[in-house]
C-alpha cells in the first residue's frame, strides 16, 4: 500500500535550505489560486472552495469539468500542460482490491475522478501565465456553446 523510506543527506540538505523558502512559495501559490478563482468567476468549471476560517496552501489548483478530456486536449494544444492526480478512485485500484468494492459502490468518486483536472500551479507561475489559462479555458467554454 506504501513505503516509509528515509531521505538521504543530499536530499535532506536540499531541503532544509528550501524550507526556509516554503512561507513565500505558500503565500505565492494561494495569490495565484485566487487569481484562477477570480477569473474562472462564470465559467463552467467548478473551481475549488476555501472554508471558511481555514487557509488552503493549494499544492494543487484543481478544477472540475463535465468536459475534462477535451477541455485537457484543448489546453494542451495551447501549450498548457495540466495534470490528472487522482484519474482513479482509490476504491478501484488495484492495491484496494483486497476490500472487495467494484464499479458503482461509490458514485460520486467515480464521478470527480472522471471530472478533476489540476491546473497549473507553483510559485515561480507569472500571475499573466494564469490569466492566458484561463483565457483558455474560457475560449474552450464558449467554442463549445458554438458547436452545441
Amino acid at each position: 500500500m506504501g513505503y516509509n523510506t528515509r531521505l538521504d543527506e543530499l536530499q535532506a540538505a536540499i531541503l532544509r535550505v528550501k524550507l526556509k523558502r516554503l512561507d513565500t512559495w505558500n503565500e505565492k501559490r494561494r495569490q495565484l489560486a485566487a487569481v484562477y478563482t477570480q477569473d474562472l468567476k462564470g465559467a463552467q468549471a467548478v473551481c475549488p472552495v476555501e472554508a471558511s476560517g481555514r487557509k488552503h496552501i493549494y499544492h494543487l489548483y484543481s478544477i472540475r469539468s463535465s468536459q475534462r478530456d477535451a477541455l485537457r486536449d484543448y489546453l494542451e494544444t495551447q501549450g498548457i500542460s495540466t495534470g490528472l492526480h487522482y484519474p482513479a478512485p482509490l476504491h478501484l485500484q488495484n492495491a484496494m482490491n483486497h476490500l472487495g468494492y467494484k464499479r458503482g459502490d461509490f458514485p460520486v468518486s467515480e464521478q470527480l475522478a472522471q471530472q478533476v483536472l489540476s491546473l497549473p500551479l507553483y510559485a515561480q507561475l507569472a500571475e499573466n501565465q494564469v490569466h492566458d489559462i484561463t483565457k483558455a479555458i474560457h475560449a474552450f467554454e464558449k467554442r463549445g456553446a458554438a458547436v452545441a
